[in-house]
């Protein structure tokens, strides 16, 4: 369960026993004095231990309002599938990008078997799942997955922000897989009159049925076509720290963009060993990723994907 969610229901159920603790100190109730002060003790010390040990492993609750939901009773079964697929399909389609560099246009969804979320319970109050990255292994910091939950997160507030400049910048870090996913979630959402809060360790959002109208009207008048091309020219500038690159190409335009984790290590070996690379020759594959967004003018992004040829 997310941090967040029991951390609130601890202070929720600190708050009333102070009451309490109050009432029994005013009409000279020891014994209930006794027992209100034990278990604010121990209230204390596991809101303590929550944030002193952070959860590493994924977890996220997601409430569901409006008409497919009854209250806290029930929600409609085809609804809930849907919901919760196109959820994990973002979840599985972010994490392959996150690992790889970029996915392809068509086939199976690679590293999908490492994405799998779990339901573990269901929320309280307006009806919805709480999900959780299960595993047998211990872990000392937040796992892969966990930080693509959070992305996915950022990326439906942005999406459907009412700031324009938000949706700009996830725009330009969505690809065509991912848009077509991100269109079915909050076309069935919109058409189902429905809402969501998604909840994680830090993060509570919520996005009203302005904001999944919002996202759906953007979704379905973005349009993105991708595509892997091999490049030549000359490498005029590269931050590994920052994975942002920029080449002038033979056309005699210069490009630039992001770098994917294996071209940045491929920069910093040859970098180590002493040779120049910034200023020389350079062979790459290059994705290019062609946004017609609505209301903005088309505009190209690139992302260096592997180096052929460096210096």
């Amino acid at each position: 369960m997310p941090r967040k969610l029991t951390t609130d229901s601890l202070k929720a159920e600190e708050s009333g026993l102070k009451a309490l603790l109050a009432d029994a100190e005013k009409y000279g109730d020891i014994v209930g004095q006794i027992q209100y002060k034990q278990r604010l003790e121990e209230i204390s010390k596991d809101i303590e231990t929550l944030e002193s040990n952070p959860n590493p492993f994924a977890s996220v609750a997601l409430y569901f309002s409006g008409r497919p939901v009854i209250g806290s009773r029930g929600i409609a079964a085809e609804f809930a599938s849907k919901a919760l697929g196109n959820y994990q399909d973002l979840i599985s389609k972010t994490f392959a990008k996150s690992e790889l560099g970029a996915i392809g246009e068509r086939g199976k969804i690679p590293l999908k078997q490492s994405t799998e979320l779990m339901v573990t319970g269901l929320t309280h109050g307006s009806f919805g799942f709480v999900l959780d990255e299960l595993s047998n292994q211990d872990e000392l910091h937040d796992t892969a997955l966990k930080e693509v939950v959070s992305t996915v997160t950022e990326l439906l507030y942005r999406v459907s922000s009412s700031n324009e400049e938000d949706f700009e910048r996830a725009a330009e870090e969505l690809d065509s897989r991912t848009l077509i996913t991100l269109r079915e979630f909050f076309k069935d959402l919109d058409s189902s009159e429905a809402t969501i809060r998604i909840v994680e360790d830090n993060t509570d959002i919520t996005l009203d049925d302005r904001s999944i109208h919002r996202g759906r009207v953007r979704t379905e008048a973005t349009q993105i076509e991708d595509s892997l091309e091999r490049i030549e020219g000359v490498l005029t500038g590269f931050l590994p720290e920052h994975r942002k690159f920029e080449i002038k190409i033979s056309s005699g335009e210069t490009i630039y963009g992001t770098a994917s984790k294996e071209a940045t290590e491929h920069f910093m070996k040859i970098v180590a060993h002493g040779n120049p690379v910034l200023g020389r020759s350079c062979r790459a594959s290059i994705y290019i990723k062609h946004v017609k967004s609505l209301n903005r003018e088309p505009r190209e992004i690139y992302r260096l994907i592997e180096f052929h040829q460096l210096g």
